[in-house]
């Protein structure tokens, strides 16, 4: 089931903190609101399982209803003394979690759950608003609900009915009658809840009380509508939710599956979470089973979802003999191993699940690799639902792969980009049953013969599977190969360069403590704000409900103003801090023992537009802006007797961008080989080449990449620092310059309308449902994704295409050479001395030659002893 569940912060927070007792951390900290927040969190991803999930955040600096009505909340006092410091915490926490969040100056919360639950419902099968608010009930329809997670109740129509006596549809005119205390808001005095209720049962609403108002009896009554109507039109406005508001969020932001990070437990344990911590770990180390299917629940014959269904464990040889017949006798089979090892490094077969025809399954614990090797070198078709990792033991147990696969996240990915890829989705989306893995395992295999079947069809039937069979399969092994092998660290290195920034992170904060007069603790947003706006007397940039803002984007301005060198050093402590977190004492931990590697896992079903990701570590996050940054790249070497060479696509977007509108003067830079940004800016700006300045450079070189992904004026003007109509008329002189651009970008957007989806040129598909969406703010969302997917995608198809000619290369030619990095544009290889001058020269050929297009293709070749060499 696709749910989206939007949380009411502050709600949470504010119950969390009365609800729970006072809880401090070591240093003496407040964190009940903290604890109870992240447990609330918990339980909504546990007991409500969102695919998508929301955080709506009120500001401090009120909203446009304040300017309405000055008494609008007035009567609310400061937040209690041990909840202001929470405030921050639950930020970073937030953050670390992964969650996406909103907030806007000039509206509330309850404005962005209405326009968030609003104008995305249709994209989901439940919208679950977490809170405790009354207001929220008046947006409860067949998909909307409220949740209570404190009282564990779920309000639907019938819910809101019988708790507040009145439809959904008629909480606004309810409360605009009755008032809300909470909020300071009138209402109509005279009028109590069973009075409006009753009104509202005879007349629907409060404008045809109104109408009515001449026939009402009692004084209470008619003084409330003569006196009183003016007051409860004006609450009637401060009730009534925005439901239109920008989001500035796009609905495919808010895609949410929880992961315990070691970073967010580490957070938690300087909280002294203990318990939580416990809970995360086991959590952790249980999510890794049930993705790997390493679990070792011990076989399970009773429990069953289809009554159809039935399942037995092979214990002895002659039922293993009859095994071996059934799978001789069968073209198509459904295999899930689990493996006890949890890494790339000695996988070791535990049991197999099989089933050739999606109602009976076969659990064998003896001679799981016997049973595997019959199937995968046999001529079968063996549907799995992760062939990676199949594919890592394969290679480690030199099991030659002659099956036919087919990969069913991978095939759910190819057709649904845009959805989760789990098993226990696939399965709850197409038989709408609620499958859970750990417990039914035997279960599951049935159900990956069924969504095998299924998929392979649709895959034809979109013209996808040609997408499936010549790229993103072939690769399948590549990738496995790739994580088996991992890329070597210098752990010396590492420890240096901790020292390194520990004694700069010193250095930094020395300095602003001299500057400042004063120590303070940089990582407390309440005392640096207090520095710079109290103390410095700085201009104040923005506000947030607890108080200043200290965010990059604040200290980015305050330090282009140059009145202070103290928000520049605190830059530099934050960027200092994070390469020390999140990188340098970090990647060494994930080294394994036994090789001394990082084993990052490669993914192709995680970002719809065809581009690869990697995790644990994600090794694409690499900072590259900085000096200190790329510095971080020097920590992963070759090993002795080797080198690394990497290959990187020069600027494959523009080129493809070039190829596909066909402009002449794009074509021309290209063939000619010369700097496009100079060009757009000569061509642009009027001026001769050489005459382009390097902040000129700069600007097209913004526009080039923003317009390529549906920058607005906006956008290009916020990330230029410039005014919206400079902004604007740079990009309608642009599009003057270069037309054919303009017509090719329009046209993407026609022919989505058309056909209800973007395409590469390779065949592989995005469909955008609301491509034809009358809500403005969706067919917006759509119409960008139009314009990226096909020239993203296709660039992301390329270098699968690359990776792929090159292994082939690499095989024919028995080099010793091996691939062991993808990132972005680029490739990288291990390669023993003697073959240095042959891969560059194998890697640049297929790259370049991967397709034809109307600009050359070109790559950028080097060699060096670790990764930042290669730059």
């Amino acid at each position: 089931m696709k749910r989206l569940v939007i949380v009411d912060l502050s709600n949470f927070i504010f119950r969390a903190f009365f609800a729970i007792r006072p809880l401090h951390t070591p240093d003496g900290t407040p964190v009940n609101a903290v604890y109870g927040v992240f447990n609330m969190l918990l339980k909504i991803f546990s007991q409500y399982g969102p695919t998508h999930l929301l955080i709506a955040k009120d500001t401090s600096t009120g909203s446009f209803r304040n300017k309405m009505y000055e008494a609008y909340k007035a009567n609310r006092s400061e937040p209690p003394e041990e909840l202001v410091p929470q405030f921050a915490i639950i930020k970073e926490l937030i953050d670390k979690m992964g969650i996406v969040s909103i907030e806007h100056d000039d509206y509330e919360a309850d404005d962005i759950i209405g326009s968030a639950a609003c104008q995305w419902k249709d994209q989901f099968d439940e919208v679950l608003i977490a809170s405790g608010d009354k207001d929220l009930m008046q947006f409860v329809d067949e998909k909307i609900k409220i949740v209570d997670t404190m009282k564990n109740k779920t309000y639907d129509s019938q819910g809101v009915f019988e708790k507040m006596g009145v439809h959904p549809n008629q909480i606004v005119d309810y409360l605009s009658m009755v008032g809300d205390s909470s909020d300071n808001i009138p209402g109509m005095r005279g009028i109590g809840a069973k009075g409006a209720a009753k009104l509202l049962a005879e007349h629907g609403t409060l404008d045809e009380c109104i109408k009515n108002k001449e026939s009402f009896k009692g004084k209470k009554l008619t003084t409330a509508f003569s006196e009183h109507l003016e007051e409860g039109l004006l609450s009637r406005d401060l009730i009534k939710i925005v439901i239109d508001m920008h989001l500035e969020k796009e609905l495919e932001d808010t895609k949410f599956r929880f992961y315990p990070s070691d970073e967010l437990i580490e957070y938690l344990q300087g909280l002294g979470f203990k318990s939580v911590v416990t809970k995360l770990k086991e959590m952790k180390i249980n999510t890794a089973q049930a993705e790997n299917s390493t679990g070792e629940d011990s076989f399970i014959e009773s429990k069953t979802i289809s009554e159809k269904m039935s399942h037995h464990l092979v214990k002895e040889k002659k039922e293993l003999k009859t095994l071996f017949e059934l799978l001789d006798s069968s073209s198509r089979i459904a295999m899930s191993v689990c493996y006890k090892e949890q890494t790339q490094v000695d996988l070791e077969a535990q049991k197999v699940f099989i089933s050739v025809d999606g109602e009976t399954s076969y659990l064998v614990e003896s001679g799981c690799e016997e049973i595997i090797r019959h199937c995968w070198e046999g001529d079968s078709q063996v549907y799995s639902f992760h062939w990676e990792r199949d594919c890592i033991y394969a290679y480690e147990k030199e099991i030659t792969l002659r099956c036919e696969r087919l990969d069913i996240v991978q095939a759910h990915y190819i057709l649904y980009p845009d959805r989760k890829h789990s098993l226990e989705f696939m399965v709850s989306d197409f038989f709408q049953s609620e499958w859970i893995e750990k417990d039914h395992e035997n279960e599951g295999v049935c159900f990956i013969w069924k969504l095998a079947q299924n998929f392979e069809l649709e895959l034809k039937k979109q013209s996808l599977f040609s997408v499936y069979q010549n790229i993103d399969d072939r690769l399948i092994p590549i990738l496995s190969r790739m994580e088996r092998e991992g890329v070597l660290v210098d752990i010396e290195f590492f420890k240096s360069y901790e020292k390194e920034l520990e004694e700069k992170l010193d250095q930094i904060d020395q300095e602003i403590y001299k500057t400042a007069g004063k120590e303070i603790n940089l990582n407390s947003p309440k005392q640096v704000g207090a520095l710079l706006f109290d103390d410095l007397k700085l201009p104040i940039v923005k506000k947030t409900k607890t108080g200043y803002s200290t965010d990059s984007e604040v200290l980015e301005k305050l330090d282009m103003k140059k009145t202070s060198p103290i928000p520049g050093l605190i830059l530099q402590h934050r960027e200092v801090g994070k390469l020390l977190s999140t990188y340098v004492k970090t990647l060494p931990l994930l080294v394994h023992p036994k090789t001394h590697r990082v084993h990052a896992r490669f993914n192709q079903h995680v970002a719809a537009t065809g581009r690869l990701s990697s995790h644990d570590p994600n090794l694409q996050n690499i900072p590259i802006r900085t000096a200190m940054g790329r510095k971080v790249r020097e920590g992963f070497i070759a090993k002795e007797g080797h080198v690394f060479v990497g290959a990187d696509y020069s600027q494959i977007e523009l080129r493809l961008l070039a190829h596909c509108s066909g402009d002449p003067s794009m074509l021309e830079a290209f063939k000619n080989d010369q700097d496009i940004h100079k060009q757009t800016a000569s061509e642009v700006l009027g001026i001769a080449l050489d005459k382009v300045t390097s902040e000129e450079r700069s600007k097209a070189k913004a526009v080039n990449f923003g317009l390529m992904y549906g920058q607005s004026s906006f956008g290009l003007a916020s990330q230029l620092r410039i005014s919206r109509t400079e902004a604007k008329d740079y990009i309608t002189q642009y599009f003057r310059r270069f037309s054919k651009v303009k017509s090719f970008l329009d046209s993407l957007k026609e022919e989505a309308e058309k056909t209800g989806y973007a395409m590469t040129l390779f065949g592989r598909k995005r469909f955008l449902e609301n491509i034809n969406s009358q809500n403005r703010t969706m067919k917006a969302m759509a119409e960008r994704m139009a314009i990226n997917s096909p020239i993203q995608g296709t660039a992301a198809d390329l270098i699968k295409m690359a990776m792929i000619d090159i292994d082939e290369r690499l095989k024919k030619e028995k080099l010793h050479s091996k691939m062991i990095l993808q990132v972005h544009d680029e490739l990288i290889f291990e390669v023993p001395n003697d073959e240095v001058d042959l891969m560059k020269k194998l890697v640049k050929e297929e790259m370049e030659g991967v397709t034809e297009l109307k600009v050359p293709l070109k790559v950028d070749v080097a060699s060096g002893k670790n990764w930042q060499e290669l730059k």
